[in-house]
């Protein structure tokens, strides 16, 4: 593969800085990380609210700029302190980028400051998706309605599922992130909760006509586990449906990943299913099709401490370096 390919990475939560730090692995160096900016749970929540929702949501920002930071002797303290919670569970990364945020005038401008103070070097920058703030909004198969992001992960165990999703208010995507898809080589959605991370980077104004106008090749990485709420057979095919319905898209990807788990060990394996199937997950199916070209490769580790299943850095490192652009 081609190391000098403008690679766009889209998502969020924990999946977009395993695939930046994968790429990176594989010698990347032009990476473009567009980031959902309407995280309304936890200590991201707490900041909204505080600010009357008139605030980005730093948290997938700042992870996604930790990932593309190439190892240095600064990055593991920096990364630790990112992540400090204090007694009442407010997290310095939130701090720190609002504080960043607010000296440069925004979000999308303070790249440059973040270097210089602590010395990073970024193989990339992140850039928000959109630059106003916004809240999610989705309804269940119910008719139940629901405004704010956390609600999608407080319900990730409910049989009611998410049927549709909206911002309110609409916004404009940032032009940056437009200009970064449309230019791209590689485009890369996923892996991550497909309502909560993935989805909304596709809401704002401009996004979805950009995706389909970028002669990109586009990858999908489908999530490992279906939560409860998000798809009824949990198969790449059912994910497949849900883009093509909001990206108004017949064929939005040229390739979708999916895990192979038959390298891992099988007694752990059997103890994290029982731990997912008391979540309501289910493990997502492969099922043949003409439609729509689906791998299945060995890029997932087990995670013990947590005991749950999680995209490997360096599986996904070497899956990048034999991919063909």
């Amino acid at each position: 593969m081609n190391k000098d390919l403008k690679i766009c990475t889209i998502g969020g939560g924990s999946g977009m800085p395993i695939v930046n730090k994968a790429l990176i692995r594989s010698g990347f160096e032009n990476i473009k990380s567009i980031v959902t900016t309407f995280d309304s749970g936890g200590d991201t929540g707490r900041i909204k609210t505080d600010e009357r929702g008139r605030v980005l949501a730093f948290s997938d920002y700042w992870r996604s700029l930790i990932s593309l930071w190439v190892d240095g002797e600064q990055k593991e303290s920096w990364e630790e302190m990112l992540r400090y919670r204090d007694g009442r569970g407010r997290n310095f990364g939130n701090t720190f980028f609002q504080f960043l945020s607010e000296k440069e005038g925004g979000l999308g401008e303070i790249d440059d400051l973040f270097c210089k103070l602590t010395g990073a070097k970024l193989a990339g920058e992140v850039i928000p998706v959109s630059l106003k703030p916004s809240n999610v909004c989705f309804r269940t198969i119910s008719g139940k309605e629901y405004e704010g992001e956390n609600f999608i992960d407080d319900l990730k165990m409910s049989s009611d599922r998410i049927d549709e999703i909206w911002l309110n208010p609409v916004v404009e995507a940032n032009e940056k992130a437009i200009k970064a898809v449309k230019k791209a080589d590689l485009i890369v959605v996923g892996p991550g909760t497909t309502y909560g991370s993935s989805l909304p980077n596709f809401l704002p104004k401009g996004m979805t006509r950009a995706f389909n106008d970028s002669k990109a090749k586009k990858i999908f990485f489908v999530n490992i586990f279906s939560m409860a709420n998000e798809a009824k057979e949990a198969t790449q095919l059912d994910y497949v449906e849900i883009f093509k319905k909001y990206l108004k898209n017949k064929s939005p990807f040229d390739l979708v990943v999916m895990v192979d788990l038959s390298t891992l060990d099988k007694k752990m394996l059997e103890k994290i299913f029982y731990f997912y199937e008391l979540e309501h997950a289910n493990l997502v199916k492969m099922v043949e099709s003409n439609e729509i070209k689906t791998i299945v490769v060995d890029v997932a580790k087990i995670e013990e401490k947590n005991m749950r299943l999680r995209h490997s850095e360096e599986k996904l490192g070497e899956l990048f370096k034999t991919l063909e652009i």
